[in-house]
């Protein structure tokens, strides 16, 4: 798998392109917004970690111009703001997959990594993720019932993702905690029934089941499921 890092700060590009050489991911590194929107345009990669606060040209009119190209491969932003919904929105408008605020927590980017790759498949394919009668569009971060959408919040979105990247395993509640949320934002392992049971009302009360001792597993839903 070949991701490309388009980060200005050096050292954090190198800390995270060593995370990932180390993971066996084959990665190029750039720290310039147009030299890193040709290298984007003319290569294949499987995924992009994307700094907004580029030189020459920033990283969500990079993005921008990427996917008016029609290149589809998971973007994950990088962002040093702390405005989550407002940033979450202004990256999906420009096409990104996901975000993390900084300072970065490596161990969670690995693992967003892990799960736009693996979910996205080829940079040629929509990224999306389809599990029963549930689907989960990556790059607007827009979730479907049938045919019917289903609104999450940002923190909803990000547990229900990593469950369906993590569907062969009950995964416990202290790992949901752990993953999907950025250091200065105070979850516990305490507060993660609260998504699970909202998640249940939104896709189905059988959707997400609870495993005792191990913790949640997703199962595939129907449009039938009682909601």
């Amino acid at each position: 798998m070949r991701v490309l890092i388009l980060e200005d700060d050096i050292d954090l590009a190198e800390q995270i392109a060593g995370m990932l050489r180390d993971e066996h991911y084959a990665v190029d590194v750039c720290h310039d917004g147009e030299e890193g929107y040709d290298i984007g345009l003319e290569n294949g990669f499987d995924a992009v970690i994307l700094d907004p606060g580029l030189p020459t040209m920033d990283g969500f009119s990079v993005l921008r111009k990427w996917r008016d190209a029609g290149l589809s491969m998971p973007v994950i932003v990088l962002t040093g703001s702390r405005k989550e919904v407002s940033d979450m929105k202004e990256g999906v408008r420009a096409g990104a997959t996901n975000y993390l605020t900084k300072p970065v927590d490596l161990e969670l980017l690995l693992d967003w990594v892990r799960g736009t790759v693996n979910s996205a498949g080829p940079s040629t394919k929509k990224p999306s993720i389809e599990f029963g009668a549930l689907r989960v569009d990556t790059q607007s971060l827009k979730v479907w019932l049938g045919n019917k959408p289903v609104k999450v919040t940002p923190s909803e979105y990000r547990i229900l993702h990593y469950l369906l990247t993590n569907s062969d395993r009950p995964v416990p509640a202290e790992e949901l905690a752990n993953k999907n949320f950025e250091a200065d934002v105070v979850k516990t392992a305490n507060e993660v029934p609260v998504f699970i049971k909202r998640l249940r009302d939104k896709l189905g009360k059988k959707t997400i089941e609870t495993v005792f001792g191990y913790g949640y597993r997703i199962v595939e839903p129907s449009v039938s499921d009682d909601a």
